[in-house]
Order: C-alpha cells, then structure tokens, then sequence
C-alpha cells in the first residue's frame, strides 16, 4: 500500500505580487488557483493545447501535421507517476524496451526503437535516454510519433520524446510529501516555488526527492534521490534567462532479471509463460543497477515584438551507469537457466547539446508566411571498462529459483573512450497559407555526422562521416473549419547507421548512413473547445542491422517496414469524464533480409494492436469525489524474428478513488486511493530481439522483462 502526504502553499503574501510581463514561452504555473475548492488536478484538464516542436516552437496541436501527444502534469498527479517509463505507458502508440534493468530502457513509438541520444530530449534539447529519468520536477511529456529528422536533425522513426521542466510560479509555492506504498518504500518529496527580487524579477522552484525501502521482490531494494533547481532571471519585459540543474540517483536491486531465451547453442527456443514477478530467486538481493545523472541546462528567451521571436539553449549532461542486473539465461524449453551477473554495455556517457531557433511571420505576395529557421546538435562521449565484469553465479529453473551467495564486481579495469558521437543541423522551415484553409509546410535540415569508435588503446577502429545529408518533410495542411484539419505528409531523413554491440565480433562499428521514409496522413477534430480527437494512418521504413548467429557479425540485413492506423483521444468526454488515450494497430515487418525463415516476418516485441485508456470520473453532484483508473491492453507480440514462438496478448487493469475533504484551516485536502494491476496478472512487459543489439553477453538471444505486480497506493495531499 502507498501513503503520500502533501502539504503545499501557494497564496499571496503582502499584497498582489507583480512580474514584468514577458512575451515568451512557459508551461503555466503548476500551483493551486486561489479560491479553487479543491487542491492541484481536483478537476484535471488531461487536453492539452500546445506542444513545442523544435525550431517550430509552441505550435497548436490541432493544426499541426503530425501525430502529437502529450501527458500532462494533471495525470501524472492523479496516477502517481514516479518514472518517465510509467508515464508512457498511458499513450497507445509507445512501448518501453527493457535493457539492463527496469529503468535502463529506450523508448519506440509505432514500432521503432529510439536511439542513445537523438530521440529523447529535455525542454528541447538532446540527453541521454538510457538511464533513469524521474517525472517530479516534469510539467508534462510530449511525444511526436514518427519521423522528425526535419525538425530536430537524422534520428530513428522513433519519434521524440520531449520532457518539459516544471518552471518557477508566480505565487509562492510549498508542498512536502510522505508517500510510502505496498513494496514498501518510503518517499519525501519538498516542492517550492516563487519569486524573490525587484518586481518578482528572479524566479524558482527547488524538487528534492528521496524515496527508500523493499519493493515487491523478497530481497529488493529502491533507493532514489533527486534535486532539482530551476530558476528564472527576467532581464526585461521580452527576455528571459532559464536556468535548471538537476541530481537524480536510482537503485532497483533484487528486482527479477531479464529472463533470455533462443541463446544460440542451447536447447532453448521458444518464449516461456510470464511467472509470478515477486517470487523469490528469479533477481538476486543486492543485484541491479545503480544510475547517477547529473544536468545542466540554460535558455535565453527573447521576443523582439509579437512577430518575431528568438531562442538560444545549451545543455551539458553525464550519466553514470552501474549495470549490476541479472540475466537468467534459458538453457532449454523446460526452464532450466543460468544466472549471470552484470551487463558489458556502456557504463558512462555524456552529452553537450545545443540549439538556437529565430520565428517569424510575414507577408509575401499577399501570401502569409511562418517562417523557422534554426541550428541544433551534440557531442557523445562513450565509455566502457576494459575488462568484461559478466559473471555466471550458478544455475536454477522457473519453477524452483535459486538465491545465489553475493559477489562483487569484478575489476573493471578502468575507462576508457570507446565511441564518440557529433551531430550539427541546420533547419530551416516555412508554413505557406494560400488562403484560410490551405497551406503547405515544407521543413528543411541539413546535418553533419560523425561518429568514431576505439579500441582500449586510443585507436580509432570505425569511423563514419557525412557532410550535407539532408532531411526533407512537406505536408499539405486543410482546414476546412477551426475544429478540423486535415493532412497529408511526406518526410524522409538520411540519419547515423546503427553502432555495433559491444559482443559483436565487429564490436562498436558504425554501420554506413540509413535512409528512412514515412507516408502519413491524418485528420484532428476538435470535438469541443478541450477535447480533440486525433486520426492518423502512417507507412515507415528504416533499414535493420542484426549480429550473424554464426559468424557474429553485426550488418544490416533488411529493411523494418511498419504500416497502421493510430486513433487518440484527449480531454473533456463529458463535462464529468476526462479521459486521455486510444487505440493502434501496427503492421511492422522485416523485409528484403534473403532469408526465408526471416523474410516478411513480424517485428520482435511490436503488438498488432495496443490500447491504453486513462479516465477521471468527477461528478459534479458530488463535487471533490472522482473515479479514476486505465485500462492497458497489448496484442500477441511476435518473441522470436523467425516467428516461431509468441507472447500472448494480455490486459490490466487500474483502478482508484479521489475524494476532497472539507477545508481545516484554509488547508485543500485531496484523499487518492488506487490499485494499479487489479488482477494481478503475469504478463511480460518488454520483449527485446537479442540480434538487433545485444543485451546481456549472448549475441541473437532475446530478453524479456515481467511486468509489475497488483500495487496498491494512497496519498494525503493538503493544499494552503
């Protein structure tokens, strides 16, 4: 069971605090309305407006020509999100791939798999998106579903996955919470926001977060910690500073390990039934991986008038990961497995981005124009240790698991630089409107990628270059009324090939450029003012490298061919009922690979059809009583690139309460209550093809991951 104790302030003190009015773009503030009977997200808006689209800018997602969805704060309050991983389990479109542990994931939407650095961003600008990231200092996250190399520089169809910063409010702000829940944990979180200075001119807002305790395994751990700071200098009425910085460490031990199978050279071969995840034995006590980031990031802001706009940002990020995590690798179809200890991935990164965007408008040949234009890119440092610290501890099976004596870390031998990643664009865009209902949007980048990998001595064992590659995309854009658009778009982007694992017998090579494409069209109505409905139909290709399982030789050997239909829905369904969520059924195929028992196959670990529906039922004869729950379905998924063995479809089930008690002492206090899991079902919650990049030490065998347990939670949230 979870506990949370909020206690927030945010109300004025000595008279109506005054900030210069300031023409540039910032998430609302997060804090209570004054006089508002209920606490934060007692009626949440799940419908969100906006989204910020690179060199674009903020753009209205009704009218914009690409699928966007958004996870908003007030759901992440709601559902106790805690992990960015959580958060994006409530979008239909997008998966999670578990890799070395629980939070060393990457994110795919519509069946592509992002990358290390180029698919994941904060406030816009480029991080690492293998490592753990947590949602308490996030105002929202936004994903732009497909190809995006225009807009934001060559990057897989993955999409992109934005995590927006909270930023300072205008009234003061304080909230501490005590959680604790059914694994065990216990959580303090202080927030604190406001204003200091002449006029309010400077402005903050301080997360500290630590949580510690067992969670649901016997034998495990959770220990995390974030500090977070975000402040603002208002320099005058059109310009901004933004400054943020952020500490966040993670421990998950004794959490069930990945569990492998079809390892080459063993008996087994096919995907076995999902066990119950809080049996003691399938991780180990003290096993798991132990992540530290720490992050820099400054924006200067400045509107020159209500036309023209510029922004300049740079980011400086490093991410050290301690894989100590378990692989049960499966010996045969009976469920006999060794337990091996630790994973040879990159233990360190580090990644320096930057972006600058000037927009504007104006009229040309009485055509009006929204113009973009825009530079961005990064610096990727790679490290890995000189030794191998994969270590096997013994053997066990499914149905009898074994805990296994604690051993240490073997001697890494140190760092050293293994690969390094550079990548510069230059975007330039224009939106022309014909007339009131017809425009056509053209984006344009033009990047210059470098990639190097090394060997233990310094010297450079691949190196990949390409000057001028270019990412067009052209939508033609139809509104035919202010609640209707309609598109249709083209894109295409030359982006870096794929690195080599660090098991290949080519280990760390870069494979040449990729080549993507996407054919989309789409139509979004606003049902009413906050509630749109999204329809959008997509083809995608993407060229797919796999390790050889005789010779170890990691190439590309085909082409990934995705094709579906994705329908969303966001906001208001009744003036009673917020709901955020929708359906998606993806085609992805392996094409063109010469290999019969490949060929035309379906894509590992991508269902057919995915749903994911989050809903708040707050009646308002009974003002502060609310419903709240998700339902989350995943189709049959495809465990082996042969097709030769499935996992089956399954469905949970969340569901809660919320409940405003009467005021006490100008105190909002809000009671949540929820049940994630009702019916405790053992599913598998990411399924990883082991060929594509190998995950534990055994090249082409593939890996899944349980999902969580039933998992009860409450809070006590107090609002002054």
């Amino acid at each position: 069971m979870s506990l949370r104790v909020e206690i927030s302030y945010a109300q004025e003190v000595g008279g109506t605090i005054q900030i210069p009015e300031v023409n540039v773009t910032a998430p609302a503030p997060t804090t209570p309305v004054s006089g508002d009977p209920g606490g934060f997200a007692t009626t949440p808006q799940y419908h969100t407006e906006k989204a910020n689209l690179g060199p674009l800018g903020d753009q209205s997602i009704l009218k914009t020509p690409y699928s966007v969805t958004v996870v908003p704060e007030d759901l992440l309050v709601n559902q106790q999100v805690q992990t960015v991983n959580d958060s994006l389990r409530y979008l239909p479109s997008v998966e999670i791939r578990d890799q070395q542990g629980y939070e060393v994931s990457r994110p795919q939407s519509l069946g592509f798999m992002g990358s290390i650095v180029q698919n994941t961003r904060l406030d816009g600008l480029n991080i690492i998106g293998t490592t753990a990231i947590a949602t308490e200092n996030l105002a929202g996250v936004e994903v732009l579903n497909g190809l995006a190399g225009s807009l934001y520089g060559p990057e897989t169809p993955a999409g992109v996955f934005n995590y927006i910063l909270k930023r300072p409010t205008g009234a003061p702000l304080f909230s501490y919470t005590e959680g604790y829940d059914s694994t065990g944990v216990f959580t303090e979180h202080v927030d604190v926001g406001g204003t200091v200075g002449q006029d309010g001119q400077i402005g903050y807002r301080f997360n500290v977060v630590h949580g510690e305790g067992s969670s649901y395994a016997p034998d495990s751990n959770i220990n995390r910690t974030l500090i977070s700071a975000d402040v603002d200098f208002h320099i005058d009425s059109q310009t901004v500073i933004e400054t943020d910085f952020s500490h966040y460490s993670t421990s998950a031990t004794g959490l069930p390990g990945g569990i492998q199978y079809a390892t080459p050279g063993t008996k087994s071969t096919v995907l076995p039934a999902a066990v119950n995840p809080d049996t003691l034995g399938y991780g180990q006590p003290g096993a798991g991986p132990e992540l530290t980031t720490d992050t820099g990031l400054v924006k200067i802001k400045h509107s020159f008038n209500d036309q023209w706009n510029v922004e300049v940002g740079g980011l400086y990020q490093n991410a050290v990961r301690g894989l100590y995590g378990i692989t049960n690798e499966l010996t045969d179809n009976s469920g006999n497995y060794n337990v091996v200890k630790n994973f040879t991935a990159v233990p360190h990164f580090t990644i320096g981005s930057w972006m600058a965007t000037l927009n504007g408008h104006f009229d040309l040949f009485g055509l009006k124009n929204d113009v973009s234009i825009g530079a961005n890119g990064f610096e990727n440092g790679q490290y890995s240790y000189r030794n191998n610290i994969a270590q096997t501890l013994g053997s066990a099976s499914l149905a009898n698991p074994v805990v296994f004596p604690s051993s240490p870390v073997p001697n890494t031998g140190g760092e050293y630089e293994s690969a390094s990643l550079s990548q510069e664009n230059i975007i330039t865009g224009d939106t022309i409107h014909f007339n009131s209902k017809l425009a056509l949007q053209a984006v344009l980048s033009t990047s210059f990628f470098d990639g190097q990998s090394f060997n233990t001595s310094g010297k450079t064992t691949s190196s990949e270059v390409r000057n001028g590659a270019l990412s067009p995309t052209v939508s033609l854009i139809y509104t035919p009324s202010s609640r209707l658009t309609a598109y249709a778009t083209f894109a295409e982007t030359e982006e870096q090939g794929d690195q080599a694992p660090s098991t290949a017998a080519n280990a760390n090579q870069f494979m040449g450029p990729y080549h993507d494409t996407e054919y989309d069209v789409g139509a979004k109505y606003a049902v009413s003012n906050d509630l749109l409905v999204s329809l959008d139909a997509f083809r995608m290709t993407r060229p797919l490298a796999e390790a050889d399982l005789t010779s170890n030789i990691f190439s590309v050997v085909g082409t990934q061919r995705d094709a579906g239909v994705e329908l969303f829905v966001q906001g208001n369904l009744l003036r009673d009922l917020t709901v955020l969520g929708g359906v998606t059924y993806i085609d992805a195929r392996l094409w063109g690979t010469g290999n019969p028992t490949t060929n035309d196959m379906l894509v590992v670990g991508v269902p057919n059809w995915k749903a994911d529906l989050a809903f708040d039922y707050h009646p308002g004869f009974a003002y502060g009583f609310a419903l709240t729950g998700a339902v989350h379905h995943e189709g049959t998924r495809a465990a082996m690139n042969t097709n030769t063995s499935f996992a089956p479809a399954y469905t949970t089930l969340d569901l809660g309460v919320r409940y405003v008690l009467p005021d006490f002492q100008k105190h909002k206090t809000t009671l949540r209550f929820q049940v994630n899991n009702l019916t405790n079902v053992y599913y598998y919650s990411s399924i990883e093809d082991g060929t594509t990049g190998n995950l534990a030490g055994s090249t082409g065998a593939d890996t899944a991951y349980l999902g969580a347990p039933r998992t009860f939670m409450a809070s006590l949230e107090f609002d002054y």
